[in-house]
């Protein structure tokens, strides 16, 4: 009977979602002339503030909590090819 079953993938967005964000990292691989390699080695956290590199590199949420959830706003969903079934 597993031939009558429908792999379904849903895209449900919400109103809102309300939680905290407790951890997070930038990260990103920028291009440094040798003086500005240097600078970096000798004073990391100086290299940073002062050529504010910041905004150049993506930020990534490690931790989070969820504490609630709106209502829906659509329901979107799409039937998986039969050829990606049950992969």
């Amino acid at each position: 009977m597993q031939n009558d079953l429908k792999k379904v993938k849903f895209n449900i967005p919400l109103e809102y979602v309300t939680g905290h964000l407790r951890y997070g990292h930038k990260e990103g691989v920028l291009e440094l002339t040798a003086e500005e390699f240097e600078r970096l080695q000798k004073d990391p956290e100086a290299f940073v503030y002062e050529e504010e590199i910041l905004p150049d590199l993506d930020l990534v949420i490690d931790d989070y909590s969820v504490e609630d959830y709106g209502g829906i706003d659509s329901i979107e969903y799409e039937v998986i090819d039969d050829a990606e079934r049950f992969n």
